[in-house]
Parts: C-alpha cells; sequence; structure tokens
C-alpha cells in the first residue's frame, strides 16, 4: 500500500512537471519557479523522471534568457543525472541543450561533438514512446541549426524533414498536429535562409493556419517575419511592417538570431519609408540586443575558462585574448553603426538643401556614363572637373584608383541607394565605404561627406 502510494505521488508529480513545461513560451518565470519546487520534491520521493523533465525546464529557461553560462550548467548537470539514473532519452536532451550551450558560445567542435553523442544514443532507442521519437527530432532540429550557422542550406533542409519523418510515427492527435505545426515553420526557415521568400512565406503561411492555440510566441514570430519580408521584396513597405511590429510584441528572445533579423527589417522598412528616427530607434536596440548576447557569451567562456585552467593554461590564454578582442571589436561595431546612422542622415538633409544642378550637361552625361558603367567615366570626369583627383592625392597619395572612382561619385552628389543600386552592392557597403574614405581623407566625423566633396 505504501508502495502504491508513492508511485502515486511520483506520477503525479511528473504530470505537474509535464503541464508546467507546457508554459515555458508564454510564461517562462513561472516555469522556472516551479520547476525548482518540482526537482526538490521529485528527489525527496525518488521521482527520478520528474527530476529530470524540472532541471530540462530550468535549461529550457536558460535558453529563452540567451543565458549560455547557466544553461551549460543545468546541460551538464541533466546530463550526469540522466546517465546515473540511465534514462537514455534525457541524455539525448541533454545532448541537445548542450549543443545550444556551446554553438552560441562559438564553440561549434564541441557542440558538434554532442550532437554525434545524442545521434548515437538516439539510434540505439526503438521508435515506441512519444518522448523518445520527439527527442530525436528536436536531434534533427538541431542538426540542421548546425548546418545552417555553416550556411549548408542543402544539409539544412534534410534534417528538417528527417525531423518530419519522425513526425510522422506518432499518432493522429493534437500533439501530432503541434509539431507539424513547428514543422512547417522550420521548413520556412530553411528557404528563408537560402533567400527564397516565396517559399518561406509558403510555409510560414501554412504554419500559421495549423495554429490551434499552441502558445508557440517564438514560432508565430518568425511566421510572421517571413511573410512580412515577402511583403517587402514586393514594395509594400506598410505592409511589411504591420507584419514585423506584430512579431515584436510576441516578444519571443528564444532564438536571438531571429530577433537581430526582425530589427534588421523594421530597420529597413523605416529605411524605405523614410522615418529616421525609428530607424535610429530600432538600431539602437539592435545594438543593445549585440551587447548583451556578447556579454553572456563571455560569461559563458569565463566559466569553462575556469574548468581549463589546471589542465591547458596555454588554451586559457588563447581564449581570454579571443574573447577580450571580440567584446572589443563588438563595442566598436556597435559604435561605428551608431555613427554611420548619424552622417547617413546628415547626408540626406544636405542633398534636400543643395542638390545637383540637374540643368548641367555635363552632370547628366557623367550620370549616363555611370549607370551605364561605361569604362570612359573617370577621364570625362576629369575635363568636368580638373585638378580633382590630385587635390586627394596631396592628401593621401595612398588613394587607389577603385577609391577615386567613388570619390567621383560622392562629387557628383549621387546618393547612397543609387550607388547601392548601380554598382549592384548592399547600401550598408556604400556606408562603409565612405567611412573608410573619410578616414583616409580626414575628413571630421561632424562635417557631412557630400559637403567636403563640395568645397573640393
Amino acid at each position: 500500500m505504501l508502495f502504491s502510494q508513492e508511485n502515486s505521488a511520483q506520477k503525479e508529480l511528473l504530470k505537474k512537471a509535464n503541464e508546467s513545461s507546457k508554459l515555458l513560451n508564454t510564461n517562462p518565470e513561472k516555469v522556472f519557479t516551479e520547476a525548482k519546487a518540482i526537482e526538490k520534491e521529485a528527489q525527496k520521493i525518488n521521482s527520478n523522471e520528474a527530476e529530470l523533465r524540472a532541471i530540462e525546464m530550468q535549461c529550457g529557461y536558460y535558453k529563452t534568457k540567451n543565458d549560455f553560462k547557466n544553461m551549460l550548467t543545468a546541460s551538464r548537470l541533466l546530463s550526469q543525472k540522466a546517465k546515473s539514473y540511465k534514462v537514455s532519452v534525457f541524455q539525448i536532451i541533454a545532448s541537445r541543450y548542450l549543443f545550444e550551450a556551446y554553438i552560441f558560445s562559438g564553440l561549434p567542435d564541441n557542440a558538434y561533438q554532442e550532437l554525434e553523442q545524442g545521434r548515437e544514443l538516439a539510434m540505439s532507442l526503438n521508435d515506441n514512446d512519444t518522448l523518445i521519437i520527439s527527442s530525436k527530432a528536436d536531434l534533427f532540429i538541431s542538426y540542421a541549426n548546425y548546418y545552417m550557422l555553416k550556411d549548408d542550406y542543402q544539409n539544412q533542409l534534410k534534417y528538417i524533414k528527417l525531423s518530419g519523418k519522425e513526425y510522422e510515427k506518432l499518432p493522429d492527435g493534437k500533439y501530432r498536429q503541434k509539431l507539424l505545426y513547428v514543422y512547417y515553420s522550420n521548413i520556412a526557415n530553411v528557404y528563408n535562409n537560402a533567400n527564397q521568400t516565396d517559399s518561406a512565406k509558403f510555409y510560414a503561411v501554412l504554419s500559421q493556419s495549423k495554429d490551434n492555440g499552441y502558445n508557440r510566441n517564438d514560432v508565430k514570430m518568425t511566421n510572421l517575419s517571413y511573410i512580412g519580408k515577402a511583403a517587402m521584396k514586393e514594395g509594400n513597405y506598410k505592409e511589411a511592417l504591420s507584419y514585423f511590429k506584430e512579431a515584436e510584441k510576441l516578444g519571443s528572445n528564444e532564438v536571438y538570431i531571429s530577433i537581430e533579423s526582425l530589427y534588421d527589417n523594421i530597420i529597413e522598412s523605416y529605411q524605405k519609408l523614410n522615418k529616421g528616427d525609428s530607424v535610429k530607434i530600432y538600431q539602437a536596440k539592435k545594438d543593445s540586443l549585440k551587447i548583451n548576447i556578447t556579454e553572456s557569451q563571455n560569461k559563458s567562456l569565463h566559466n569553462l575558462l575556469k574548468e581549463k585552467k589546471e589542465s591547458n593554461p596555454v588554451y586559457i590564454y588563447v581564449l581570454v585574448i579571443f574573447f577580450s578582442a571580440m567584446a572589443v571589436f563588438t563595442f566598436f561595431v556597435v559604435r561605428k553603426n551608431n555613427i554611420l546612422v548619424r552622417q547617413e542622415k546628415s547626408s540626406r538633409e544636405y542633398l534636400k538643401k543643395f542638390p545637383q544642378n540637374k540643368n548641367r550637361e555635363d552632370y547628366f552625361r557623367l550620370l549616363k556614363m555611370f549607370e551605364e558603367g561605361n569604362s570612359a567615366f573617370m577621364s570625362c570626369f576629369d575635363e568636368v572637373f580638373p585638378g580633382f583627383q590630385q587635390k586627394l592625392l596631396k592628401i593621401n597619395p595612398k588613394i587607389v584608383q577603385s577609391e577615386m572612382e567613388f570619390c567621383a561619385l560622392l562629387k557628383l552628389k549621387i546618393p547612397t541607394k543609387d550607388i547601392a543600386r548601380y554598382k549592384y552592392i548592399e547600401p550598408k557597403t556604400v556606408r562603409n565605404k565612405k567611412y573608410l574614405i573619410r578616414k583616409k581623407l580626414n575628413i571630421p566625423p561632424y562635417v557631412d561627406i557630400y559637403q567636403w566633396f563640395d568645397s573640393v
């Protein structure tokens, strides 16, 4: 009778843990608090599976917070406990979380090793349990994420489809439908990464149509982002922005790469709509996200360094230098981006006040030659602006011909978007070129670059 009561208590606690884990995407703080309580209770009544589930919930919580240090610690604990209790499926789950902790800490080799260990275990298990099937599917999704970071979209799609084959093994019902809802969104992600916008939209819309109140804000967010990108591709920037803003409201931080991409799309939409103030706001949000992620990565690496301290001092030295450099690099990238945004706004205002006199025959002739990619462009430019190149070489003799041609475009007051369009490069590349030209010619950061070339 006592055994029956203990067994009943264990089942009830496991049921409680399973129910609580469903709220991870909507109320992570509540889930974390309950997970800690369940973990303690499970240890008291020897409910091994409930304890493992509680630790898994903590891994998921740290993932939503981009807290790689604590995610790594919790994942290791899950792995150790699962081995101790001889519960292989939770070892597979632990391998997946360890993969994510390592990959976001900048250790891809360690990450891949965890995947391989998880796969070896998965292949030894029979597909006779829902948790085993879904864990195998999640493992394949992790493989897909690994190849996504390598820009290997063929293998990414391959592993996403393997996850779909696992879902087909599940009995038809609400749980299977929920996983298919996620599956279609994952396929949309592959096509989005491969810049196949229409296909990404198709699967995102398909995924949305399968939503039956599953409370997966992360999936909704990515689906809305892909639908918004399709609208942006068609030039419907207001419509695109409405999708992006709706995605932002969902507030899912589970995958910071998705958030960063969302901010990029919002920034581009505002740029197309000529809303400079909004561009600055979202650029600041993006910069803040980058700094937070870098800090979290550094904490995770600091934890790993402590473990390596006695075993390999050279390894420590190399990692300290690398991640210190990464932190400094991130700071300067953020600072540079803020400067470029301000300078680009200043240039647009200057060109509005002092546009090129388009009645001049010389201007039209040079502009046409530039648009056509005529090789005689610089020769004609020298005729119209004699002495221009000599003045620049006097300031910096190391300026090369390609930079001189770019300076000629600035002298003609050709806007960033037009240079990008006719040179078949991104506007961001044009802004970076302007930044480098400023450095080479010692143009003060507070002086508009078009205004400076006006005086040359």
